[in-house]
């Protein structure tokens, strides 16, 4: 037992010197990359995927998302008003491509899905994962549109604001 501890104290030591490197930054914050779907997304018009506005009468939806991993999706109602849920996200990077894994859990329900930011521009495809409905989450692999049910009918188009 007090080799194990012996063996812990000396990782734990080295980790923590490791970690305090000066070689291990320039003085710059490498935090400050910000990731490109940082920011607050607005899709309207024929941006609105079809499901959304056939389904739950949208014509706009707002996403903001943070740099400290939470989200904030507004909805608007033809003719009626803004509606807001917060949460988290997490965004796992695809090794190749610019497709990525995306999950956003809010307080009641989860979704997850695909993403893709080009310049100013974002593509989102999410499905609803808790509670479950039977949906399956598109993946980088799949790609955009590749559900049998629905095809491009729940791809949604987002502009930079």
């Amino acid at each position: 037992m007090k080799r194990l501890l012996a063996v812990l104290i000396i990782l734990s030591s080295f980790v923590m010197f490791m970690a305090c490197d000066e070689d291990s930054g320039n003085g710059t914050n490498d935090d400050d990359d910000q990731k490109a779907w940082v920011g607050t997304w607005l899709s309207t018009g024929t941006n609105v995927a079809p499901i959304l506005v056939t389904v739950f009468t949208y014509d706009s939806v707002r996403v903001t998302i943070g740099s400290d991993m939470t989200v904030k999706t507004e909805s608007h109602v033809k003719d009626g008003a803004w509606t807001s849920v917060e949460g988290v996200y997490t965004v796992t990077e695809s090794e190749s491509g610019d497709v990525h894994a995306v999950e956003f859990v809010y307080a009641a329900f989860s979704q997850a899905g695909i993403m893709q930011v080009t310049g100013d521009n974002m593509q989102l495809e999410v499905v609803q994962t808790i509670p479950d409905i039977g949906a399956t989450p598109r993946t980088p692999d799949t790609g955009f549109g590749s559900d049998a049910a629905l095809g491009v009918l729940n791809i949604q188009k987002y502009v930079r604001q």
